[in-house]
């Protein structure tokens, strides 16, 4: 996540690595033992409109070469047998005053629109916002998976369900709690992007996406941790970022977060 056996071979034993990014997050929509996440925000949010989104993002015909049926029947095999029943675990699409929509310039580009998520995604005041309005603005970000056909409502939730897998960088509700308690803080900076390894050798091999805006950033950075009365704790990050075409409006969206590492 000769030469062209050899890319093939290293195909092979990377495509598991992207399927993971996508396959794994299905797991997340299962009822936790925390609480309801369908809860209204008591700081007050905007929602989309829960009926599926009229915006639909740009779609190509691709050629079904060898290479797009491998790719593609990976992934539809690891889909099979899913219910989109389980999508109801997961808060609507909605942003709120704590986690506002993107600005409308940051989402033309793949690397403005990896840092700009970054920096909302993980600039957070604990105590002046909620879990479910973080989780229902990741949904309001969602991109769809357009490699198979999955049910739509689970295709709603991808992202925000990538956001809840372990290791993750969500606290649970009672850590958020805990944080909110202690007035804690994060802030992100030092922010680098870059076209991920993996999505560059899937490229190679010929295979191409039908969602014209797919594609895969690592990024890293530095994340502040501030509660008042204790000195800062300063961690490096690192996560892979899949984007696509956006569910909810025109320009990117991001499909799934996978990889979260802090040290």
């Amino acid at each position: 996540m000769g030469g062209w056996s050899s890319m093939r071979a290293k195909l092979l034993l990377t495509v598991p690595l992207l399927l993971v990014l996508i396959v794994v997050v299905l797991m997340a929509l299962r009822p936790t033992s925390d609480a309801p996440l369908g809860r209204a925000s008591q700081f007050g949010s905007a929602r989309a409109n829960t009926a599926l989104p009229r915006y639909r993002p740009l779609r190509v015909a691709i050629p079904q070469t060898a290479i797009e049926r491998t790719v593609d029947q990976g992934f539809a095999q690891e889909w099979s047998g899913e219910s989109a029943s389980t999508a109801a675990m997961l808060p609507e699409a909605a942003t709120s005053v704590a986690f506002p929509p993107i600005a409308a310039s940051d989402v033309q580009a793949p690397s403005t629109y990896a840092l700009a998520f970054t920096q909302e995604l993980l600039d957070v005041d604990f105590a002046t916002s909620t879990r479910q309005d973080l989780l229902a603005w990741a949904s309001y970000n969602n991109a769809p998976n357009s490699i198979v056909t999955i049910p739509a409502l689970i295709n709603l939730k991808v992202l925000a369900a990538s956001l809840t897998m372990s290791p993750t960088l969500v606290p649970t509700f009672a850590e958020w709690r805990g944080l909110a308690a202690t007035r804690t803080t994060w802030r992100v900076s030092g922010l680098v992007t870059s076209v991920s390894p993996i999505w560059t050798q899937l490229l190679a091999t010929g295979w191409q996406p039908v969602d014209p805006l797919m594609t895969m950033y690592d990024v890293s950075g530095t994340l502040t941790v501030t509660t008042p009365g204790e000195a800062a704790d300063v961690k490096s990050i690192f996560f892979v970022l899949t984007l696509g075409g956006a569910s909810w409006h025109p320009g990117y969206g991001a499909v799934v977060m996978n990889d979260w590492t802090v040290n």
